[in-house]
């Protein structure tokens, strides 16, 4: 079955026989922000792919550092490649949207500027894309720490050779997974038909600075998108400090709550028959990692009062709350019997 925007290579820009040119395959968004350190390393893994008929876009958002300059210089090295500066600091889901606007390629590939991909990775992605049928095609994660040890993000037997998933599929990949706690559906960077994304009008949200990506992949579930998932990891993204982290602060939780209460309240047709009960159980998720943070940070701050009311959420929160208390003494316990143990 082909899919949708990928059988026609060959596009005219600008009006005019002479503005006739061949349209890139591929064109590769990569926002970057204060990325002078890691850019010319990302920039340099799309240049070695073994497919070449790609573009990059590199779009600055107001960088306090040489990240601009250094685009430029690169820019200027290959004309593949593009130098685009934000007139104002709008984040990750301002630039992305500028890089899209900007796009002429078929396919549209995501790439995050302290990031890499793996030297196959846009001929087999584009290959598999191709054959599957699909609108969205991510690939497994290969998660590297800063010692340079990597592994993938999602066990082999979780992700099939390529196999589609659906909403409630990434809503449930999505769900914290104490033997795998950097494991999350919203951190892939699949490969989109450009040409999925015009028919549907689909853009990041700028207003979020935090689960844009989540957010827009629910979107294009919502526009019925053709989303699939393969387990080779030909990504590689940087793991830093600040980075898949678990413990995400208040505002991120509110943000993702927010996300979610906005698919609960617009769930239209077209969904699985799972989508409903899988949004439900990602929600009661952030609800209780939310509540969690804030009654830790209730506690610091001494007003006992609203910690306790913070735990008052619902019974599933007060449960998880009381779970996590529970076992938050028995650790700090343990580690003081530990501690008191002689050498």
């Amino acid at each position: 079955m082909p899919s949708r925007g990928v059988s026609a290579p060959e596009a005219s820009f600008g009006g005019g026989a002479e503005a006739a040119f061949q349209r890139p395959l591929v064109s590769v968004i990569l926002p970057a922000f204060n990325a002078e350190a890691f850019l010319a390393q990302a920039v340099q893994s799309v240049v070695a792919q073994s497919l070449t008929d790609w573009e990059v876009i590199i779009v600055d958002d107001c960088s306090l550092d040489g990240t601009l300059t250094l685009a430029e210089r690169l820019a200027a090295a290959d004309p593949r490649i593009r130098a685009i500066a934000s007139p104002k600091n709008g984040g990750p889901a301002a630039a992305r949207n500028r890089g899209l606007s900007e796009a002429r390629g078929v396919w549209i590939a995501l790439l995050d500027a302290d990031d890499a991909f793996e030297p196959d990775r846009l001929s087999r992605l584009v290959g598999m894309a191709q054959d599957a049928g699909a609108d969205l095609l991510a690939d497994n994660l290969l998660l590297e720490d800063e010692t340079g040890h990597s592994e993938a993000m999602l066990p082999l037997s979780e992700a099939a050779s390529c196999a589609p998933i659906t909403s409630a599929d990434f809503l449930r990949g999505n769900l914290p997974d104490p033997k795998r706690p950097r494991k999350s559906y919203g951190f892939l960077k699949p490969l989109i038909a450009q040409q999925f994304l015009e028919e549907n009008s689909l853009c990041y949200d700028e207003d979020l600075r935090f689960a844009e990506d989540f957010a827009f992949y629910l979107d294009c579930f919502a526009a019925k998108g053709r989303f699939f998932l393969c387990q080779e990891p030909l990504y590689r993204y940087r793991l830093r400090s600040d980075s898949l982290t678990a413990a995400h602060s208040i505002d991120d939780l509110r943000r993702l709550q927010s996300v979610d209460q906005r698919f609960l309240e617009h769930a239209g047709t077209g969904r699985s028959d799972d989508f409903l009960p899988a949004l439900r159980e990602h929600k009661r998720s952030i609800d209780q990692r939310l509540q969690w943070r804030v009654f830790i940070e209730e506690i610091k701050s001494g007003s006992w009062l609203r910690a306790l009311l913070a735990s008052l959420k619902g019974w599933h929160v007060f449960s998880y709350v009381s779970t996590q208390l529970l076992a938050e003494t028995w650790r700090r316990l343990w580690q003081g019997r530990l501690g008191s143990t002689p050498a």
